[in-house]
């Protein structure tokens, strides 16, 4: 089948028995487009005819609150939908055959000048519960946030940041947002642009260099800064900090690692895991990144793009390292992290969809 994935995508499947010899699945993803209008995909499968009922709403708090849009054949695959409230956030559902799809909405918020933010919700557990949207989000640098920016996040009602640039980064670029939001810094060490600048003085660093330092440093953010990532799931573990916005330098490797962690706590599947992790791809552009690229030899461009991309070879590096010291991600959190099981169960309570 088809993927739908895309840069303003997520990945929603349900799987609910529709008879005793077949099983019906709902695949399906919202984009925002340029006119600000939602583009809704979907597929159904096992392959049918028939009609698929679209239904919308402002909240996901009920699904009482969801209304319906319009019908129209499963065979259609696309709609174009006019925003029915302010354009920033809206919920569809998606119904046929007695089976419906999960709360889908659009993954990434527009900003005039933060890159890499989106929301970290709408994923589904390896027990097919849906992860809540609005509850954590993700983001690059937050201090040369516009005005505009700035009302998004507000709107957004974000109610907690965390800031894990490292210290000097932090001094350097303070972060500008409304005083009812709360910002907390986790200062991680590895991958901010100070770092980047002092590797590319080496003029002999090329891209295999570039990918065994990222490595290293993500082994760096896992053993040397579980404290930092301790603190984060106590914060999480209190309902009065959400929603909470993860923020970095770029918003991809101690945010991309921070986010695997409290993924894989609630039981997200490792491939979704993957998938979210490589997102940053699509929203982050090396080539518009704030380094001069022109004068630099061809070798310490790729390296540069190295280090400014995600792979998933730094990620499963990072996981094989606390799978070979501690002899499970599950003891990693337990043991280093203090996420319980108890911990756990108030993670899922506060992030998992409860209808």
């Amino acid at each position: 089948m088809k993927k739908l994935y895309s840069i303003l995508s997520v990945c929603v499947l349900v799987f609910l028995t529709y008879s005793c010899m077949s099983t019906v699945k709902i695949t399906s993803v919202v984009e925002k487009n340029r006119e600000g209008d939602f583009l809704l995909k979907w597929e159904v499968s096992p392959d049918q005819e028939g009609n698929i009922d679209i239904y919308s709403s402002l909240t996901d708090s009920s699904l009482n609150s969801f209304t319906p849009v319009a019908t129209t054949r499963i065979t259609d695959q696309v709609m174009r939908v006019n925003p029915t409230g302010s354009g920033l956030r809206e919920y569809f559902m998606l119904r046929t055959a007695g089976v419906h799809s999960g709360v889908v909405a659009n993954r990434v918020i527009d900003m005039n000048n933060i890159k890499n933010f989106r929301d970290a919700g709408g994923y589904f557990t390896t027990d097919n519960r849906q992860v809540k949207w609005g509850e954590v989000y993700r983001s690059g640098n937050l201090s040369n946030a516009t005005l505009y920016d700035q009302e998004r996040i507000r709107r957004l009602r974000i109610k907690t940041v965390i800031d894990f640039r490292s210290e000097r980064t932090a001094g350097k670029y303070p972060i500008l947002l409304h005083p009812s939001i709360r910002k907390i810094a986790l200062p991680l060490a590895p991958m901010d642009a100070v770092k980047l600048d002092e590797q590319m003085k080496d003029e002999h660093f090329d891209r295999s260099d570039a990918i065994r330092y990222v490595q290293e440093e993500y082994v760096n953010l896992v053993e040397n800064h579980k404290t930092q990532f301790a603190d984060m799931f106590d914060l999480l573990a209190n309902d009065s900090n959400y929603p909470i916005l993860l923020s970095g330098s770029l918003g991809k490797d101690g945010v991309g690692i921070a986010t695997y962690l409290i993924l894989y706590a609630i039981g997200i599947p490792q491939n979704i895991l993957e998938q979210d992790y490589m997102l940053s791809n699509e929203y982050i552009d090396p080539a518009k990144a704030e380094i001069d690229a022109r004068n630099l030899s061809e070798s310490m461009q790729e390296a540069v793009t190295a280090m400014l991309s995600v792979n998933t070879a730094y990620l499963n590096y990072a996981i094989d390292y606390i799978k070979l010291k501690y002899g499970s991600v599950d003891n990693y959190l337990e043991k280093e992290l203090r996420v319980t099981s108890g911990k756990k169960n108030l993670l899922r309570k506060y992030l998992l969809y409860q209808f």
